[in-house]
């Protein structure tokens, strides 16, 4: 049973001012090149099953790409990044599951720069739901939730899909494991509030998190995002 008693008194509490300064940061944090969106995807791989911590420490230690990807193309070569160089920067940082990181991460480099259209914007005509549910089905590794964050850290006032992820099922009264079959519910209805309330989804997530960790603003772990 959705429960959104908690949902509705959060969205009544957000004020106007909170709006412009979330806009205004995350609006000059949208990436503006294909390495920047490309980093967006790395932080969200780093940030499945994990604290936000340890998140910003596993992307830290492979936001730099160029260390970890080879340069030529040698035909003799099955992938075009370096695995056991990514695979010893995400164990130094003991953010765990560090062969499944390699693994998704690796293929994911190789597909985005294999063809980085697919993966920058949505196709002519292509819903925001439409493109989010195409990339997760495509990306190994991050599903429906984290694809989503991802496209959320890429269009932040824009983005119109939501990570919903353990703590917004919490608030919702549901279990993420026992109720995963909600997701579309749920984010339908995080979005249609967002809209009353006149605030972009995301802006209204971050602040949501942010309150709960008790921050005035996203900077304690975006700023690892910060150019």
């Amino acid at each position: 049973m959705i429960q959104t008693e908690k949902v509705e008194k959060f969205f009544d509490s957000i004020k106007d001012k909170d709006i412009a300064a979330y806009n205004d940061y995350w609006g000059e944090l949208k990436p503006q090149s294909q390495g920047a969106i490309f980093r967006r995807y790395l932080f969200a791989f780093m940030s499945v099953h994990t604290s936000w911590k340890n998140n910003c420490k596993g992307y830290n230690a492979i936001k730099q790409f160029s260390k970890w990807q080879y340069e030529d193309e040698p035909q003799m070569r099955l992938w075009n990044y370096d695995s056991d160089d990514l695979f010893r920067r995400i164990k130094e940082t003991r953010v765990g599951m560090q062969n499944n990181r390699t693994n998704y991460i690796g293929k994911f480099s190789d597909a985005f720069w294999g063809n980085p259209s697919d993966y920058l914007a949505r196709n002519t005509g292509e819903g925001w739901t439409e493109w989010r549910d195409r990339l997760a089905k495509s990306i190994l590794g991050l599903g429906k939730a984290k694809t989503s964050f991802a496209i959320e850290m890429m269009f932040p006032l824009e983005a119109q899909v939501v990570c919903m992820d353990t703590h917004l099922f919490q608030v919702y009264g549901l279990n993420q494991s026992k109720n995963a079959k909600l997701y579309n519910d749920i984010e339908a209805d995080w979005l249609q509030r967002s809209a009353d309330r006149e605030i972009a989804p995301y802006m209204a997530r971050c602040i949501y998190w942010d309150k709960n960790q008790n921050r005035k603003n996203s900077r304690y772990w975006s700023k690892v995002l910060e150019k």
